[in-house]
């Protein structure tokens, strides 16, 4: 049995042997095929150049048969060959076939291999006009906004206001703008994203193609969102001249502004002071124009800047009176005052029949001296209207009083 066995192996070895001589020794040449080789697309740059671009829509392949001996054969795969076409032979548009090169990895002399078949034997193309584009970015709004909420759209800000397509003419000729949509349903303070944007045609259709590209894949928008309320603008007014605020006729036009700012700013804010009013100062009839000034932060979302103020006084009659009774009061100690103005005019104001029933008598100028300093100046002076008018009666404007403060001598004191 064991002579059997070594029998049988010794046959297979000089099977094999045999086998071995015949295909390297007795016919050493074979032939192979090595399927869907890619094509290597040299200087695509010069296509560029001349204004032109691929747009083929898959990588050219070749399949190859070749004839060379064994041991050569081995050494190749679909991995190692190389093929390669020149882009730079092509000069136009259309579709164009272009011949291709063929090497082979280098422990593969070029002279051992012989092609039975190559297919194709000229690979194809699409090629198609290269054009570059600026298109602006526009923004498409859904959603509203949580009430009482404003959107400044003409402050937003873009980092890219355009976007540069580069692709096929043809495609890139369509394109007339890049498209962000900004969803503000609830939203309530600012946005500030970067957003993917959708390239368009004239009609607003989606325009797509595997060969446009674009130098940005986002672009960031910044939208300021703020609450919005409605306020009353005032004025403080003084009463004087034998007027109160209840005796005039006053109006503001406008009478309230809409306004906008943070929460936090708009939350003890429901009226704007424009300024002060002294009714002691106004002789007639008044119109005056204020500024409407706003806290820093808030915003004026009304078309106006400034209010018109109007006045209209009540049928008050107007007097002047030439007063003497003109006196200095609260004189600090070691101090002299002469009264350098011995008449004052001053003008009244109030009911006619107390305005004609008053005389000079009825009044006195006093002269505060409580902050006296050596010398001659002019001091404001209180004009004191004897009771039986003093509720109605008032001065118009103010009074003022020249007087000279000298050091008391030894004598005098």
């Amino acid at each position: 049995m064991k002579r059997k066995l070594v029998y049988a192996a010794l046959s297979l070895l000089i099977a094999v042997g045999m086998w071995l001589y015949v295909i390297t020794v007795v016919n050493p040449e074979s032939d192979q095929t090595f399927y869907n080789i890619p094509v290597v697309l040299e200087n695509e740059e010069v296509l560029t150049e001349r204004g032109l671009m691929i747009t083929s829509s898959q990588v050219p392949t070749v399949t190859l048969r070749l004839l060379g001996n064994r041991t050569d054969l081995i050494n190749l795969d679909s991995s190692n060959i190389t093929i390669v076409a020149d882009l730079s032979r092509i000069y136009s548009a259309g579709e164009q076939k272009l011949s291709y090169t063929i090497t082979y990895p280098g422990n593969v002399a070029s002279n051992a291999i012989e092609i039975i078949n190559q297919s194709p034997t000229q690979i194809s193309l699409t090629i198609s006009e290269r054009k570059t584009k600026e298109v602006p970015v526009r923004v498409s709004f859904t959603g509203t906004l949580a009430g009482q909420h404003i959107a400044f759209k003409e402050s937003a800000t873009l980092d890219y206001e355009t976007i540069t397509v580069t692709g096929p003419a043809s495609v890139v000729e369509s394109i007339e703008y890049a498209r962000i949509e900004v969803d503000l349903e609830g939203q309530t303070d600012t946005i500030s994203e970067s957003y993917t944007y959708t390239l368009c045609d004239a009609d607003s259709n989606e325009v797509t193609s595997e060969w446009l590209t674009t130098n940005v894949s986002e672009v960031r928008y910044t939208l300021k969102i703020q609450q919005w309320k409605e306020i009353e603008l005032t004025l403080d007014v003084v009463d004087g001249g034998g007027l109160t605020v209840d005796d005039c006729e006053i109006t503001i036009e406008p009478s309230t502004i809409q306004i906008a700012g943070t929460d936090q700013l708009l939350s003890d804010l429901d009226s704007l002071q424009l300024g002060q009013l002294k009714l002691s100062e106004l002789t007639e009839d008044y119109t005056g124009t204020y500024t409407i000034e706003l806290p820093e932060g808030i915003t004026n979302l009304s078309e106006v800047t400034t209010a018109t103020v109007t006045v209209t006084l009540p049928a008050l009659a107007v007097r002047e009176f030439t007063v003497t009774d003109i006196q200095a009061i609260n004189v600090p100690e070691g101090m002299e005052v002469e009264i350098i103005s011995q008449e004052k005019v001053v003008q009244l104001r109030g009911p006619r029949s107390q305005i004609y029933a008053m005389t000079a008598e009825d009044i006195t100028i006093l002269v505060d001296m409580t902050e006296a300093e050596i010398g001659s100046a002019s001091y404001e002076a209180k004009v004191q209207i004897a009771d039986a008018y003093a509720q109605d009666v008032g001065l118009i404007g103010s009074c003022e009083v020249n007087v000279r403060v000298t050091q008391q001598t030894e004598e005098a004191a």
